[in-house]
């Protein structure tokens, strides 16, 4: 019969002292950031304010701050809903066809995508540049293909595990490929696709070294851009405007996890790669 080992005070004490520790780390900088956005005299040290204002985030939403924002959210949305049209398109060939060597083409995809972004920056400008394409459209297009990869291999294993006596069913009663793929194979996927949005989406609003490289004005910038060129774009660094824009260049993602949490959650744990 086994005993259980109750922990001595010293050992308690010590994992509850780490513990506080890594709250007051990971904290910390949220705390400063927060205080700091509705301090109407925010010098970017860590003080408690005596009054508050929102004037910084009235400030962001106004202005070439807004256009960058509105920006991000174009190029997310349009990068992540084609991403994910696209590779529910290209994948499910690969899951219903007997294409040969598909395991060999789909895992040198997903090794492409691995290769830094550093590596490929000279031939996408030059690319970029000869077909007009060093604007937002050319952002959204390289930014689709760079997410295609790993979406087309995820999305093959979600289309893996549909019964096809679902979709010769619906054949037998009349129903062409699209409308099939339409009323039975995506609602299905449903949870994968969600993945695949929500991956695509965030990477876009995350990328900061594509748009920098293709595009030329404020007003074409997006967030990620805009936060970097604030600081000290007049002179001086105004921390109230830096930490309102941050945690507005925060909400969009977190508000996309929150409305698709429930798809995310039965997604990922369906993520796996069959051979």
């Amino acid at each position: 019969m086994m005993t259980s080992v109750k922990p001595s005070f010293t050992q308690s004490a010590s994992t509850n002292i780490l513990l506080a520790v890594v709250v007051i780390a990971w904290l910390s900088p949220l705390s400063w950031l927060l205080m700091t956005s509705v301090n109407p005299n925010a010098s970017g040290g860590f003080v408690v304010p005596t009054s508050f204002t929102l004037d910084h985030f009235v400030t962001v939403m106004s202005g070439t701050s807004l256009r960058q924002f509105l920006n991000s959210l174009f190029i997310a949305f349009t990068s992540a809903t084609l991403t994910a049209i696209l590779a529910a398109f290209a994948a499910y060939p690969f899951s219903r066809l007997n294409i040969p060597y598909k395991n060999t083409i789909l895992w040198s995809l997903a090794l492409l995508r691995i290769l830094p972004q550093t590596a490929i920056i000279i031939p996408v400008f030059l690319t970029g540049r000869a077909l007009g394409l060093l604007n937002t459209g050319g952002v959204i297009l390289v930014l689709t293909l760079m997410n295609l990869p790993f979406a087309i291999l995820l999305l093959k294993n979600f289309f893996d595990t549909i019964p096809s006596e679902l979709e010769e069913a619906s054949y037998m009663e009349g129903a062409t490929l699209y409308q099939t793929l339409a009323h039975v194979v995506f609602p299905l996927s449903r949870a994968g696709l969600a993945v695949i949005w929500f991956m695509a989406f965030t990477t876009a609003w995350n990328e900061f070294l594509f748009p920098f490289l293709m595009l030329r004005s404020d007003q074409a910038f997006p967030m990620a851009i805009g936060l970097y060129a604030a600081f000290g774009q007049y002179g001086a660094t105004d921390y109230g405007f830096l930490t309102s824009y941050s945690i507005i260049y925060t909400a969009p993602a977190i508000f996309v996890y929150f409305l698709l949490k429930r798809n995310l959650t039965t997604g990922f744990a369906g993520v796996g790669v069959k051979g």
